[in-house]
C-alpha cells in the first residue's frame, strides 16, 4: 500500500496534522475541510456490498473501513442480510466494485450460489468478490474458489482492521484497472464498428457507382446498336457492288472495319451488363472442340501476316466431341489473341497452345487449357491481377489503340468464371506475357440453372465484331503526288499515325495538294523527318514507341528539322493536353474528331508561312549581318553555315557539295 494513500484524508488531500494520518477515527470526530472542498461537487464513493446474515459484521466492517479513501473517493456501503437481498441490490447497482460475502446465510451454499449468479447471470466480470466465513474448517477449497472466479476468501477472525484496509485497497485497484481496460476495449470496439460501417458505406457507394456506370453503358450500348445496324447494312450492300472504284472500295472497307470495332465494344458492354444482372447463361451445344479452336485461330493468320508477326499454334489433331458454348468460347479466345497481337511489335511472336488435362479429383472430368503467349512489352510487376479489373488500363502504355478500353480482359475473366474456370496472367516486363485459361468441359459440373441446351437449328448472332481486321501498316510510306505545271514539286507532308485506317484517310485527302510520306510510329517518323526534310509533319500524340510530344521535341531541338512546322492530332481535348503539346514547340494542335477541311487549311497556312520566312531570311542573309530572330537551333545552323562560308570565300573550289561535306549534311538538307 502506498504511503501517500495511507496519509490521505477522506477527500484525498494530504494533511500535515498528526491525527489526520490515523487510519481510523472515533465516532463524531470530523475532518477539517478546506474552503475549496465546499465549492466542489461531492464525488460518490466506491460501492461496496456487505452480504452477511449477522448484523454485527456490518457494523464491524463499517468501523474498520471508516475514513478509507482511494483516489479521492470514499466508500458507499450497501448492506444485505441474505443472498436474495444481495442479488436484488446488485441488480440495482451494477457498478458495485467489491462484494464482502458470507459463505453461509440462508443455506450452507447461499454465498457460492450468489457468486455464480454474479458471474454467470449478471455477468459482472470486474466486481471483486471476497468470501468470508466464520468457520475456517468450512472455507471453500482452492479449486472451488477458482471455478467460481472468487478473488479472495478469508475467515472473519483473520480480518483485522489493517488487513481489511489493505484488502480493500487492493480490490479497488484491481476493479479500477479492469473497468478501465473494459472502457478502453468498448471505445476501440465502437471505433472499429464506426470505421467498419464507414468502409461498408464507401464500398456500397463504389458498388452502386459501378452499377450505375454499367447500367449507363448498357443503355447507351442498346441505343448504339440500332444506328450501327443502319450503318453496317448499307455499307455491306455497297461493298458487294462490282462497279466501285478501288479508292471508293477502300474507303467503304475502312468504314466497315471501324463500324465493326464499335459493334465489338457495344457487344462487350452489353455482355458485362448481362453478367452483372445475373441473366447470362451458358448456351451449350455438342460439337468437336478442337475443330472449333482451329477455326477460330485461323481467322488471325491474315492479321499476323499484315503485322509481320510470327503466329504459332499447337492444337491436338484428334477430335474431341463435348458440350460447350461456342459463342462465349470464341469471345474468350478472340479477346486473348486480339490482346496479344495488339501488344506484340513487328517481328514478334504470338503462340497459342491448347490441350486437355484431367481433373485430379475426378478422372472423368476434363479441362480445356489454353495458353496465349506474346513477345510484347509485358505487364509491370504487381499488375498481373489489375489487368482483369473493369475499365483498368496500364498507365504509360504504348499508345491509345494499344491501351484498349479496359473491357476485354475483364469480360474474359467474367466469361471464364461463368464456365467455373480460371484465368491467370504471367509476365516479365520487356519480354512478354502469358495468359492461361482453364475451362471444365461438358456439363456435369454445372447446375441446371446455369445453362440451357441450344437447338441446333437455332441461329445465333455471329460474333464477327471480335474477328481481327486488317490494319493498313503495309501501305507505301513514300507516296508522292504529281509535279506542278511549273515544274516545281508539291510540298512534302509526313504523316505519322499508328492507326492504319486514319493514316490512309489523311493520305487520301492530303495527296490532292501535297506529296505524302507515311510512318506508323514515332521512331520511324523521326528517321524519315531527318532523311526527307518534309515541309510539314502531321503526327498523332499517342503512339507506340516515340509519342508525338517526344517526336516534336526532338525535331525542334535538332537544327536539321527545327524549322519544320508540326501539327499534333489527339483525342485528348483538355486544356492541359493542348498546353503540353504547344509547349513542346508544336505549331498547331487539333483534337479528334477533327474537320478535314480545317486540317487542310491549317496545313496550307503553315506551309505558306514557312515559305515566306524562308524567302525573308534568304533576302536578309548577308555575311557580317546575321541578327536574325529565329529559333535557337536555326540560329546555330545559320551561324555555322556563315562561318564556313566566310572561312572558304577565297577558295575557288568551294561549292555547295564542299559546304555539305564540311557541315555534315546532305545536299537536300
Amino acid at each position: 500500500m502506498d504511503e501517500e494513500q495511507m496519509n490521505n484524508t477522506s477527500d484525498g488531500k494530504p494533511s500535515g496534522k498528526r491525527e489526520d494520518k490515523l487510519l481510523f477515527r472515533e465516532e463524531g470526530e470530523e475532518q477539517e475541510e478546506s474552503p475549496k472542498q465546499d465549492k466542489r461537487e461531492k464525488i460518490e464513493g466506491w460501492k461496496v456490498l456487505v452480504a452477511d446474515d449477522e448484523e454485527d459484521i456490518h457494523s464491524v466492517t463499517r468501523m474498520a473501513l471508516k475514513g478509507f479513501t482511494y483516489k479521492g473517493r470514499g466508500i458507499r456501503f450497501l448492506n444485505a442480510f441474505s443472498a436474495s437481498e444481495a442479488e436484488k441490490l446488485l441488480k440495482e447497482n451494477p457498478d458495485t466494485a467489491v462484494v464482502l460475502l458470507d459463505v453461509v446465510m440462508e443455506s450452507g451454499t447461499a454465498g457460492l450460489d450468489l457468486v455464480r449468479i454474479i458471474r454467470e447471470e449478471l455477468q459482472y466480470a470486474f466486481c471483486q468478490i471476497i468470501l468470508r466465513t466464520g468457520h475456517p474448517g468450512y472455507a471453500p477449497e482452492k479449486e472451488v474458489v477458482l471455478s467460481y472466479d472468487i478473488n479472495d476468501y478469508r475467515t472473519k477472525t483473520e480480518l483485522t482492521a489493517f488487513k481489511m484496509f489493505t484488502l480493500m485497497f487492493a480490490s479497488l485497484r484491481a476493479y479500477e484497472a479492469l473497468a478501465s481496460l473494459e472502457g478502453l476495449r468498448k471505445g476501440l470496439e465502437e471505433k472499429v464498428r464506426d470505421r467498419t460501417a464507414e468502409i461498408e458505406n464507401q464500398k456500397e457507394a463504389i458498388l452502386e457507382m459501378d452499377r450505375i456506370k454499367t447500367r449507363f453503358f448498357a443503355n447507351i450500348s442498346h441505343e448504339l446498336r440500332t444506328p450501327l445496324t443502319l450503318v453496317l447494312g448499307p455499307l455491306e450492300d455497297m461493298l458487294v457492288r462490282e462497279h466501285l472504284s478501288e479508292k471508293k472500295r477502300d474507303e467503304l472497307e475502312m468504314m466497315h472495319r471501324n463500324a465493326l470495332k464499335m459493334l465489338n465494344l457495344v457487344n462487350q458492354l452489353l455482355g458485362l451488363a448481362r453478367l452483372d444482372a445475373g441473366t447470362m447463361k451458358l448456351e451449350l451445344s455438342e460439337s468437336d472442340l478442337f475443330r472449333f479452336l482451329r477455326m477460330v485461330v485461323s481467322d488471325f493468320a491474315s492479321l499476323a501476316k499484315d503485322r509481320r508477326i510470327r503466329f504459332e499454334t499447337a492444337i491436338p489433331e484428334d477430335g474431341h466431341t463435348t458440350w460447350f458454348d461456342t459463342g462465349k468460347l470464341e469471345q474468350i479466345l478472340a479477346n486473348l489473341l486480339s490482346n496479344a497481337f495488339k501488344f506484340t511489335p513487328e517481328g514478334g511472336k504470338v503462340t497459342l497452345r491448347a490441350r486437355l488435362v484431367s481433373d485430379q479429383k475426378e478422372d472423368a472430368l476434363h479441362h480445356l487449357e489454353v495458353t496465349v503467349e506474346d513477345t510484347g512489352p509485358g505487364i509491370p510487376a504487381g499488375m498481373e491481377e489489375k489487368v482483369f479489373d473493369r475499365f483498368y488500363r496500364i498507365e504509360n502504355g504504348d499508345g491509345k489503340d494499344r491501351e484498349g478500353s479496359g473491357i476485354g480482359l475483364s469480360l474474359t475473366r467474367e466469361l471464364t468464371g461463368l464456365h467455373h474456370g480460371t484465368i491467370r496472367a504471367e509476365s516479365v516486363q520487356g519480354q512478354g506475357s502469358r495468359f492461361t485459361v482453364v475451362l471444365p468441359t461438358g456439363r456435369s459440373h454445372l447446375d441446371d440453372s446455369e445453362y440451357r441446351i441450344r437447338d441446333p437449328a437455332e441461329e445465333t448472332e455471329p460474333y464477327m465484331a471480335l474477328r481481327p481486321v486488317r490494319e493498313m501498316d503495309g501501305v507505301s510510306s513514300e507516296s508522292v503526288g504529281d509535279e506542278t505545271e511549273e515544274g516545281d514539286e508539291k510540298p512534302l507532308v509526313l504523316v505519322v499515325e499508328d492507326n492504319g485506317d486514319l493514316r490512309m484517310h489523311l493520305r487520301d485527302h492530303l495527296a490532292v495538294r501535297y506529296r505524302v510520306a507515311e510512318s506508323h510510329d514515332g521512331d520511324s517518323g523521326l528517321s524519315k523527318a531527318f532523311g526527307m526534310i518534309p515541309d510539314l509533319v502531321i503526327s498523332d500524340l499517342m503512339m507506340p514507341g516515340l509519342n508525338g510530344l517526344e517526336l516534336c521535341h526532338r525535331m525542334k531541338s535538332d537544327e536539321r528539322t527545327s524549322h519544320i512546322p508540326v501539327i499534333l492530332l489527339t483525342a485528348k481535348a483538355s486544356a492541359e493536353s493542348r498546353i503540353e503539346g504547344l509547349e513542346t514547340g508544336a505549331d498547331d494542335y487539333l483534337t479528334k474528331p477533327f474537320d478535314m477541311q480545317e486540317l487542310l487549311v491549317r496545313s496550307e497556312n503553315l506551309i505558306k508561312r514557312q515559305r515566306l520566312l524562308r524567302e525573308k531570311y534568304g533576302r536578309n542573309f548577308a555575311l557580317g549581318e546575321r541578327n536574325i530572330e529565329v529559333t535557337p537551333a536555326d540560329e546555330r545552323f545559320i551561324e555555322r553555315i556563315a562561318s564556313l562560308t566566310e572561312e572558304h570565300l577565297r577558295d575557288t573550289r568551294f561549292d555547295v557539295n564542299r559546304l555539305t561535306d564540311l557541315a555534315g549534311m546532305s545536299r537536300m538538307q
